[in-house]
């Protein structure tokens, strides 16, 4: 993907997603449909369940939409599976017959939620969801779509249930410890020039807890890769965006250079040999690496936060005429978190740039794709990437620059090709 190849329509990886997502699907329409079936259940714990499923066939069919869809209404959509017979297999109908179904089936789990006494958050069980697990969710997706009033709504109830922080100043989790001279980068003439590295102690030793345990979760659901997924490179502009002194996420996120330690058979230290490293630049060393532990990786956060809400409520406050000291006093509230130094942390501003650029900082590079074909489709942003890549990889001076413009068919990826043949889909523009 990172060079919008045509053929990674045929990689196997490509279907993580697309067979992750409808398995998921499968599994809470066959609760869907065996509902009635069940016997001795209380009509409580049966409105629990539907709620639950409904809400599950939402959060996944919005996930896949994301992905494979264009964000105009009139784009081709991605087929909505009600049943659990193989055979019947779903029109690919408009981006907008897709959000209307997952609008729907927000609406009936909220109805059904109701009715079982599921109104209050409860983190503890944040596993099955609550009324305000599905205010926090439509509020992602009413931003997406650009309607900022219902997500303001949405993200304001969903505080109301719980709007929990991790202070990074103060967690245990992330108390750093300095490994001084653990990056060695040997030159051309084989001396070396030493780097530390910081290392988050007792995040990598109890595998999996610190994301459970990770108190701003609405739903505790990551995407999981081994090493985390930390292998993103930071761009120029990206990195611009830091103050490197006080904000703790660069510090304790962009500082560990897991990718680099792991050349080593030694664990936590490593060698970068000339031939590779002498084309690295100063940024490729500050990759991204949220949760991780020795054998137990949840690199990036996809369930819905407490962070991502106020930062919803913050843009949609922008966005919809509001105060912008009442912006700026939202930001602050979780910047006070996230800096060491307060005065830097109430040093913001309240437009929807300055929104923009905190939730790039707190949510990361996972979410970037998400966000700009949100813009470029609700907001005209007019946002393109553009990347230096070698045309051909044996041949460094094979440098080209890659452009998609924010109105390429590419924002919708491919779909694997195996799958397109099993539905009876036609492939994604630009993918064929």
């Amino acid at each position: 993907m990172y060079c919008w190849d045509k053929n990674v329509k045929n990689n196997e990886i490509l279907d993580l997603t697309w067979r992750a997502a409808y398995e998921r699907i499968y599994r809470f329409n066959t609760v869907l449909e065996n509902l009635d079936k069940v016997i001795q259940t209380t009509e409580i714990v049966r409105n629990q369940v539907e709620g639950e499923a409904r809400f599950g066939r939402a959060y996944y069919h919005f996930m896949l939409l994301t992905q494979y869809c264009l964000w105009n209404e009139n784009a081709p959509g991605i087929g909505y599976r009600e049943g659990v017979n193989p055979d019947e297999i779903p029109e690919r109908k408009t981006v907008g017959y897709t959000i209307s179904r997952i609008y729907e089936d927000l609406s009936l789990a909220e109805d059904c939620l109701k009715k079982a006494g599921r109104t209050q958050f409860d983190f503890a069980s944040n596993t099955r969801p609550t009324i305000p697990t599905v205010q926090a969710f439509r509020a992602r997706v009413d931003l997406y779509r650009g309607n900022y009033e219902s997500a303001l709504k949405n993200a304001n109830a969903a505080l109301d249930a719980h709007g929990e922080l991790v202070d990074l100043n103060t967690d245990p989790y992330y108390m750093t410890m300095e490994m001084p001279n653990s990056l060695m980068l040997m030159q051309e003439d084989g001396s070396m020039t030493v780097k530390s590295t910081i290392m988050l102690p007792m995040l990598m030793n109890t595998p999996g807890r610190p994301f459970l345990e990770y108190r701003e979760l609405f739903l505790p659901n990551a995407s999981t890769t081994m090493m985390c997924g930390s292998w993103i490179p930071v761009s120029e502009s990206f990195s611009e965006l830091w103050d490197r002194n006080t904000d703790l996420r660069w510090q304790k996120f962009y500082n560990i250079h897991y990718y680099y330690l792991l050349m080593s058979p030694i664990m936590g230290y490593g060698v970068v040999p000339w031939a590779s490293g002498q084309y690295l630049r100063e940024l490729d060393f500050h990759t991204y690496c949220r949760f991780y532990s020795y054998g137990a990786y949840a690199g990036q956060i996809v369930g819905m936060t407490t962070a991502e809400m106020y930062l919803i409520k913050a843009e949609c406050m922008a966005r919809t005429g509001g105060i912008e000291s009442d912006v700026v006093n939202v930001l602050k509230t979780l910047r006070r978190t996230r800096f060491s130094d307060t005065n830097v942390a109430d040093n913001v501003g309240g437009t929807v740039q300055d929104v923009l650029d905190e939730r790039y900082r707190e949510m990361g590079a996972f979410w970037r794709f998400f966000d700009i074909k949100r813009l470029n489709g609700a907001e005209n942003a007019g946002i393109e990437i553009r990347r230096k890549i070698l045309s051909d990889p044996t041949d460094p001076n094979s440098v080209t620059e890659l452009v998609i413009p924010a109105n390429d068919p590419r924002w919708a990826l491919p779909i694997y090709e195996t799958q397109c043949e099993l539905m009876g889909w036609k492939q994604n523009a630009g993918w064929e």
